[in-house]
């Protein structure tokens, strides 16, 4: 059976540039995680075990290098809590909170953004929630999705298509032949401000002269197909789907293009995708079907059909994460999807939810002019610390576990010859690395640089 999934793949890994490597506190530099090379693959049922093996290493290097900005974030917040906190225990409510207040939080939240900025792992934002929304479909293609886009379930948003695009066409009135080629003194098309006259030669066959007449066509720059249908009439198609392009023609003698000699005639309108994003509303653009900046779980999502039935009548669909990773780390096609969702950390989306007095929709508006505001500041400051707390127990966790699953997958999985596939001497020295980063992690940001 064909293989219904297409390959996700990712640059090789390596740790992002301005990170450190984790410091090793013990053991030798060889202990140190290897640079793990291949691509981060998603394939139900195909992937071998040494690729498999090769995504676990990728994303435990991602996750190290998002775990160091989280780690730096988590510092520079746990700085501002501190200088907001003393200032509001020691301050004097007759008289306006210190203005150098306000400078020192603003300077470290600008730091903030630009350390998220700069969490990259080969040009992917890892902690900015913008450039990571991942997809992989079946029957479509995937092009976008935008921040409100939610996560899809384990099997993904039904891509339901109600009405298939086609192309603007003009299509002549009788079958093509050779008598009536000769009987055609011009063949007019333009598109835009590019046209062509084309003068069918003296005894050239149909096969030539729609040849003649594409090769035309295409050095003169219309975006523009010459072929016959299977009546053996002559049809212009635009390349484009959709409602938006049109191109105009004739035939100046003969009904070959146009329905009546030598009137010049608009093609017939294209006509754009119609469908629906796991149930909801959807506008088609082309080949392209776009879900509406108020749908509850597909804003902003974009698909792409690519031509064609959908196999065997069935509606597609697309498997979205955002700001995440889609994955596979083995070959059970029982459980092909594995996605890790990573936060977005910029100061506009920290302290979304925390309700103050003062107005604040974000982190990112915090100010300390006034006590109450100081006081909304320190409430705002304790929240998204315990936020960043939170990510970073969690993303600790997906290193830990991602690194054992892969000693586990090479102890237990059998090679071609019935051996495993890790001797035991390289899986003690694996385990040993694995306790060696569980060592660096357990010991704070001293620990991870």
């Amino acid at each position: 059976m064909a293989n219904p999934y297409p390959i996700l793949a990712m640059p090789p890994a390596q740790p992002a540039v301005g990170w450190r490597q984790p410091h090793l506190p013990h053991g030798p530099p060889t202990a140190r995680l290897a640079r793990p090379g291949g691509w981060l693959r998603f394939e139900i049922g195909w992937l071998q075990p040494d690729q498999a093996v090769k995504n676990l290493e990728t994303v435990v290097s991602l996750l190290q290098a998002g775990t160091g900005a989280l780690e730096e974030c988590s510092r520079l917040i746990s700085q501002c809590l501190l200088e907001v906190n003393c200032a509001w225990a020691g301050g004097d409510r007759g008289r306006a909170p210190p203005v150098e207040l306000t400078r020192f939080v603003r300077a470290r939240l600008r730091q903030v953004d630009e350390l998220v900025s700069q969490s990259r792992f080969h040009g992917r934002g890892l902690l900015d929630g913008q450039s990571g929304v991942a997809g992989l479909g079946a029957g479509v293609v995937f092009i976008r999705g935008g921040p409100n886009t939610s996560n899809s379930p384990p099997e993904g948003f039904e891509v339901r298509i109600l009405g298939f695009p086609s192309r603007a066409s003009i299509m002549g009135g009788v079958t093509v032949h050779e008598d009536w080629l000769r009987a055609e003194r011009e063949i007019f098309l333009a598109e835009g401000e590019n046209y062509i006259r084309y003068i069918p030669q003296f005894g050239e066959t149909v096969e030539h002269f729609l040849a003649r007449l594409q090769d035309t066509v295409v050095r003169a720059g219309l975006d523009l197909e010459v072929g016959l249908t299977r009546q053996r009439r002559l049809i212009v198609r635009h390349n484009q789907y959709g409602s938006q392009f049109k191109f105009k023609g004739s035939s100046r003698a003969t009904p070959l293009l146009s329905k009546r000699p030598g009137k010049v005639e608009w093609s017939r309108r294209g006509r754009d995708i119609h469908g629906t994003l796991d149930g909801e509303s959807a506008f088609g653009i082309g080949r392209m079907l776009v879900g509406y900046l108020d749908n509850t779980r597909t804003s902003e999502l974009a698909v792409l059909w690519r031509g064609g039935p959908l196999e065997d009548g069935r509606n597609g669909t697309i498997h979205v994460a955002q700001n995440g990773l889609l994955f596979q780390d083995g070959d059970n096609s029982e459980r092909p999807l594995v996605r890790l969702t990573l936060p977005a950390l910029q100061t506009w989306n920290l302290g979304r939810w925390v309700e103050t007095r003062s107005g604040y929709h974000s982190l990112a508006d915090v100010r300390a002019a006034t006590w109450p505001e100081v006081q909304d500041t320190l409430n705002v400051l304790f929240a998204v610390s315990c936020e960043l707390d939170d990510w970073r127990e969690r993303m600790q966790g997906w290193v830990k576990r991602y690194q054992n699953q892969a000693l586990t997958y090479l102890r237990r999985r059998p090679g071609g010859d019935g051996r495993p596939l890790l001797s035991e001497q390289r899986a003690s020295e694996a385990e040993e690395m694995a306790k060696v980063l569980r060592h660096a992690i357990q010991a704070g940001p001293g620990g991870i640089g």
